[in-house]
Parts: structure tokens; C-alpha cells; sequence
């Protein structure tokens, strides 16, 4: 377990050229928990800190940060605060099709690292275990490895996503198979950005 000290975190990310803002964009939390770890106010737990220094690592010149790319943990924090809102699933899932169109920016180790961080939990079963389903399939897909941390999220019973029972057939066979297997059934087309 790594232990820093809040100066040992700031000092860090300014050597990096990178804002707090950008930090915590990338890592999934926000600018102000990010000014309290580096204050010493708060202390980051282990996968919080990790999430940070991938970031930081990455450099300012990663497309992670000049282009905002919604990363995992990124889309794991936005799904928690829509859910919460209470806004349906439908919206919920832009937020996803953002990280999968975003996905294709990253390339070099440091960027991957950052963009496929273990997230924090979105609060929900079914949409951490769509997220760990789809960071499985998009890094399979380029020939990558899967991160350890997608191993074993799945559901009990399977979530049809979407409102016609009439179509679950369909979907079911159209669904990636890291989706699938963890008990996510979504048409493949609805995962696709227009």
C-alpha cells in the first residue's frame, strides 16, 4: 500500500502540469476532494490514490486531459450523481457511449492505465458490472489484456437493459460477450455513439 503525503501529491501534479480540475476529472472525484488530499485534510483511500496517480502520471499532454476524455472512473462518478438524480436509464447509458467513443484516444501504457482505473462503485450492481463488462470488451478488442480489477463483477439474474420485452431475444445476441457473461444484456447497437 502506498502512503503520501498531501505536499508528496501536489507536488506531483504541478511537476506534471496538471490542475486540479484535470486530476479529478480523470480519476472520477472532485477538484475539492482532490485540494483536500493534497491539504492533508482528507486522505485518499488506496484505489482513490491510485486512480490520482495514474492521472498525474499520464502528463498534461495526454489526450486523458487535453481532451477530457470520460474516462472509467470518470463515468462511474457522472452514472453515480445521474442515478441519483433520478434520471433514467436511457440517459444514463450516454454516459457510457461517451466512454466508449473516448476509449479510442487512448493508446500509450500511462494513458490506459488512467483511462482504465478501477472506478469507485456507481451505486448499482448492474451498471458497475456493465462498466467492468465494456472495460473487459474495449481493451479485448485491441488485442489488450482486461484489468485485473473487471474479473468477478457480475450480476445474479440478468438486466435486460431497455423498456420492450418483445426485443430481449435480439438484444440478448447482440449483447458483447463481456457484457453477457456478467449478466448485462443490451443491444450492441445502443452502445454505439450517433
Amino acid at each position: 500500500m502506498v502512503v503520501m503525503q498531501g505536499w508528496e501529491l501536489r507536488s506531483l501534479r504541478q511537476a506534471a502540469g496538471l490542475t486540479l480540475r484535470q486530476v479529478a476529472r480523470a480519476a472520477g472525484t472532485k477538484e475539492s476532494n482532490v485540494a483536500a488530499y493534497e491539504r492533508g485534510a482528507k486522505t485518499a483511500n488506496a484505489g482513490t490514490l491510485a486512480r490520482l496517480l495514474a492521472a498525474i502520471k499520464a502528463g498534461a499532454k495526454s489526450p486523458v486531459h487535453v481532451n477530457n476524455l470520460m474516462t472509467v472512473a470518470a463515468t462511474a462518478s457522472a452514472v453515480r450523481e445521474a442515478l441519483r438524480d433520478g434520471r433514467p436509464d436511457v440517459e444514463v447509458l450516454r454516459l457510457v457511449r461517451q466512454m466508449i467513443s473516448d476509449s479510442k484516444w487512448v493508446r500509450s501504457e500511462d494513458d490506459l492505465a488512467t483511462f482504465y482505473a478501477r472506478p469507485s462503485t456507481t451505486g448499482d450492481q448492474r451498471w458497475d458490472a456493465m462498466l467492468a463488462g465494456l472495460a473487459e470488451h474495449l481493451n479485448v478488442l485491441h488485442g489488450r489484456r482486461a484489468p485485473a480489477w473487471t474479473t468477478g463483477s457480475g450480476l445474479d439474474h440478468f438486466w435486460f437493459f431497455g423498456t420492450d420485452p418483445a426485443f430481449d431475444a435480439l438484444s440478448f445476441t447482440s449483447t458483447p460477450t463481456s457484457l453477457r457473461v456478467r449478466g448485462v444484456v443490451v443491444d450492441g447497437a445502443a452502445l454505439e455513439s450517433v
